[in-house]
């Protein structure tokens, strides 16, 4: 347990020295993304219920669904009760050190001494991909948990209670933490070190676990799986991103050489820009994918230590591959592989693959210190005086020329010199371990410290030290002056070029965002946004989010007024932009300036569709598809005000009035009174689980407009409610109930004499 304690303390330094020193951990999708919804989720965890819904993007969209918040995370759980107030500085942190700890671990359990063991903690905790995912917490969240989740799998192979137990368990909190890739990479491998250990039966056993524990998850897989059949995402992805978030060949330097392709978090990319990254993104997918020399030159030495060793190895050489997703050929092999080929980042795949080379830099540690290794100092001595030579002719040429690869040059210098350092030490600690037999034991206690030694001084290339207090919490509140909801959308895009001296570009960019309530900056305070930065953004949305753009160009703003948009925000880059300024000009057209702020934006209240309200005309289509060709041919006519509505049949119309109205998160209820039958529409995102009833009786919710509600009105004065309650949270809960019964029961079952 010393050396447990001494990993979890190890990972945590940087993130802990930062945290003392006033700084934050959190950017990025972490801050974006996840920070805003996260009250949702406490709230409704609070509550006993799960956030089914948020109703403050895209007019609505599901929310427990979107896997990626990890709602029923054990970590997530625990704070929602424990610290409701924890930001997601608190998750980093958990997530390094539970990474770190579990590699610790399963580096134990695969046979590795206890100080080796360490070697292998350390390394993956303090590793370029574990520490950059500081920005996008799902993935952070699930490199934290694949370790547990393959020692688990693995040691199910054995067949003991324990085993079989700590298998299906540790494959649940795999895919609770919200990445259904690094599950199925995470099982995978587990079912292979436990056929390794356990021969066939074991390899049996383990897949058995894993299906326990798939089924286990399914409160949370199968509304992600109804969620994917009505998102985007459905229809495949881009060539684009697919080239865009695979790993680029030459960032493989990066491996060795921190901070080379990603550069210093918050100041840009430029060399990702330089060799070769898709100029409609600025950044890289994963901030580092730095292993380390230290840890590499070890997993050297434990590639043939054992058949572990060789099984990982070519674990890890067949991760690196798939990582290279287009740019090696993997994705042209494996994107017609069932659900493999709708995962959209390739470049995620490095986390797999550090966790396999850390786990080799373990069993080399220990066959290295068995004497195993003839001449064990000059291989990274020679690799370490090259290596430096290499860096300081880099920095030379980049002094002297005026190149502009010379940016290139000094990245690639300093990434360079980090590893010709470690290489050195390294190099020093075997010839002493050579020179003094008696002191090979300690050899694994000493490389422990030189990997924790060079995880540190590669930390500020993978973590970005952000200013606290830089995202406004609660941005635009001063709009909902008469308690009403208001409706914003943010067409302007860009970045006007004054910007505070004492904000990094991440750091700017983000105070800029959330004080404009760009999405998901906007959830927390209950205001609604147009537009969704979602992982799984609504299909209907998203089709007439593009038929908008494409049929009214800089007009399209304008047209959102129909679905109930209350204002609009223009940043001023709309003043030196002609493109932007037209697009601001058109969103803007009619309405009144209502909040001037002194970060450079002015918000506009504009004439709009109310949010709830009683269709004066309306045309039936048979389809989805035909009932967007409608809505464009409405929007095109001016003032024609027509409710287009799906369904057979055209709906009976007469005018009505809204009396009291109240809205919930999976919520609403409405008080309203009609002359005669009358269609009630509600500028709220149709979706399937949405259920409804007038005076207590069912009735039909009909999609409207291609992308709201309606329901049919009898005449008189009725309450309308409407609850999400989809079908697929019922049966997950099923299948959740049955993957408990089936570890049971593998758990209780008489074991049988074992052959192996």
């Amino acid at each position: 347990m010393c050396w447990v304690a001494v990993v979890a303390a190890g990972a945590a330094l940087p993130s802990v020295a930062a945290l003392a020193a006033g700084r934050t951990l959190s950017w990025r999708d972490t801050a974006r993304l996840f920070g805003p919804v996260r009250p949702l989720v406490v709230e409704a965890l609070r509550d006993l219920r799960l956030p089914l819904w948020n109703p403050h993007e895209a007019l609505g969209i599901p929310l427990f669904a979107q896997a990626m918040h990890g709602v029923l995370h054990p970590l997530s759980l625990l704070l929602a009760w424990a610290a409701p107030g924890a930001g997601m500085d608190a998750f980093v942190l958990g997530h390094v050190v539970a990474a770190a700890v579990g590699a610790a671990l399963l580096a134990r359990q695969l046979g590795a001494s206890s100080p080796a063991s360490a070697v292998g903690g350390l390394a993956f905790g303090l590793s370029g991909y574990v520490l950059g995912m500081s920005g996008i917490l799902t993935y952070l969240a699930a490199a934290g948990v694949a370790p547990w989740a393959v020692a688990g799998v693995r040691a199910s192979g054995g067949g003991s209670r324990a085993g079989l137990i700590a298998g299906g368990l540790g494959v649940a909190v795999s895919f609770l933490a919200g990445d259904p890739q690094w599950t199925a990479v995470a099982a995978g491998l587990g079912i292979a070190l436990a056929g390794e250990a356990h021969g066939v039966r074991g390899l049996g056993r383990a897949t058995l676990a894993t299906i326990a524990g798939t089924a286990l998850a399914g409160i949370q897989l199968v509304p992600t799986g109804a969620l994917f059949l009505e998102a985007r995402r459905r229809g495949g992805l881009s060539p684009l991103e697919r080239q865009m978030w695979a790993l680029a060949p030459w960032r493989t330097l990066e491996l060795l050489a921190p901070g080379f392709f990603g550069g210093i978090p918050g100041q840009g990319a430029p060399v990702f820009a330089r060799l070769g990254g898709p100029s409609e993104y600025a950044a890289p997918f994963a901030q580092s994918v730095f292993v380390g020399a230290v840890p590499f030159a070890l997993a050297a030495a434990g590639v043939p230590a054992s058949r572990v060793g060789r099984l990982l190895g070519a674990g890890a050489l067949l991760l690196l591959w798939i990582a290279l997703g287009t740019r090696g050929g993997a994705d042209q092999v494996l994107r017609h592989v069932p659900a493999w080929g709708s995962f959209r980042y390739a470049e995620k795949m490095i986390g797999p693959f550090t966790l396999c080379v850390s786990m080799l830099a373990a069993l080399g540690a220990d066959r290295i210190a068995s004497s195993a290794v003839a001449r064990p100092a000059l291989v990274p001595g020679g690799a370490a005086a090259l290596t430096g030579l290499a860096a300081a002719g880099l920095a030379l040429w980049a002094r002297v020329t005026t190149d502009p690869g010379a940016l290139v040059a000094v990245r690639l210098a300093v990434g360079l010199g980090h590893a010709a350092a470690g290489l050195a030490l390294l190099s020093i600690a075997l010839w002493m371990v050579r020179r003094r037999p008696g002191a090979a034991g300690h050899f694994p206690a000493i490389a422990a410290g030189l990997v924790l030694a060079q995880g540190i001084a590669a930390a500020p290339f993978a973590l970005h030290l952000g200013r606290p207090g830089v995202v406004e919490g609660r941005p635009l509140l001063a709009l909902r002056t008469d308690g009403s909801t208001p409706r914003i959308a943010v067409p302007v895009q860009g970045i006007v070029e004054k910007m505070p001296v004492s904000l990094d570009e991440a750091d700017w960019l983000m105070a800029l965002q959330s004080r404009m309530g760009e999405a998901a900056f906007n959830v927390p305070s209950r205001i609604d946004q147009v537009a969704t930065y979602t992982g799984l953004e609504p299909r209907r949305h998203g089709a007439v989010f593009g038929l908008l753009r494409r049929e009214f160009g800089p007009s399209s703003w304008a047209a959102w007024r129909r679905f109930g948009l209350t204002h609009v925000v223009v940043n001023q880059v709309a003043a030196f932009d002609p493109e932007q300024g037209l697009i601001a000009a058109r969103a803007t057209e009619g309405g009144r300036p209502v909040l001037d702020d002194e970060w450079g934006f002015t918000v506009w209240q504009v004439p709009h569709r109310p949010w709830a309200g009683f269709a004066t005309r309306a045309v039936q289509a048979p389809s989805e598809a035909e009932a967007r060709r409608l809505l464009v041919e409405m929007l095109a006519t001016a003032g024609d005000g027509a409710v287009v509505v799906e369904g057979p049949g055209r709906p009976t119309l007469a005018p009505g009035r809204i009396l009291a109205a109240r809205r919930e998160p999976e919520a609403l209820r409405i008080d309203a009174e009609s002359d005669g039958d009358a269609l009630l529409v509600v500028n709220d995102a149709y979706w399937p689980g949405w259920e409804a009833t007038l005076d207590g009786r069912a009735v039909a919710v009909q999609p409207a407009d291609a992308l709201v509600r309606a329901v049919t009105w009898p005449a008189g004065r009725h309450v309308l409610e409407m609850r999400y309650l989809p079908w697929e949270v019922r049966v997950g809960w099923l299948c959740s109930a049955g993957g408990a019964v089936l570890i049971i029961g593998l758990a209780l079952r008489p074991r049988r004499p074992s052959r192996e």
